[in-house]
């Protein structure tokens, strides 16, 4: 299953964007280096094992309510040219989501549902990415709601406002 074994690979590739150096499990493969800002979007590449992966990500602007520890929140595409699944949109939350449950994008009067592993969301194995995607290409916010393993609602709003330039800059990198 592709979506949950990339799960483990997200934290380091973001830490390592972040600036929080590099990772022991991360050292046989290159730092990822960037492709560039688009408004509100970050586009990035690495090789893993010798294969070229591009990935693009934002954080929210807005995330509800205030007052809840959360880690790290961002909205990410990862695009593996050479996978079965080519391209993956994923968000991680910053916390535990309630065990089996599913998280509510809406972008415009556009609805979609995902999966949720652990502190990840994804879109459920046998739907296509594609859908989303193209919805986050013609829209100009999307909005994602989840509930915590402690029950907390959470919501969090990003903009799309550079999404289609780094979708477009990560396929042209990785092509």
């Amino acid at each position: 299953m592709i979506k949950f074994s990339l799960r483990s690979l997200f934290p380091v590739a973001v830490a390592l964007t972040m600036g929080a150096g590099a990772s022991t499990a991360f050292a046989a493969n290159s730092d990822p280096r960037a492709l560039g800002t688009f408004k509100d979007w970050q586009a990035y590449t690495w090789l893993e094992n010798g294969s070229k992966i591009c990935y693009m990500l934002s954080r929210p602007n807005k995330s509800l309510p205030q007052n809840v520890k959360r880690g790290d929140i961002y909205l990410m595409v990862t695009y593996r040219p050479k996978a079965r699944s080519k391209e993956e949109v994923s968000h991680v939350t910053g916390y535990t989501y309630k065990d089996k449950s599913t998280v509510d994008i809406s972008i415009g009067n556009r609805k979609f549902k995902l999966a949720t592993d652990a502190d990840v969301a994804w879109v459920p194995e046998g739907e296509s990415d594609a859908k989303l995607i193209n919805a986050m290409r013609s829209g100009s916010k999307l909005v994602i709601k989840g509930r915590s393993s402690r029950g907390t609602l959470t919501t969090d709003s990003y903009s799309l406002q550079g999404f289609t330039a780094a979708h477009k800059q990560i396929r042209k990198s990785c092509s």
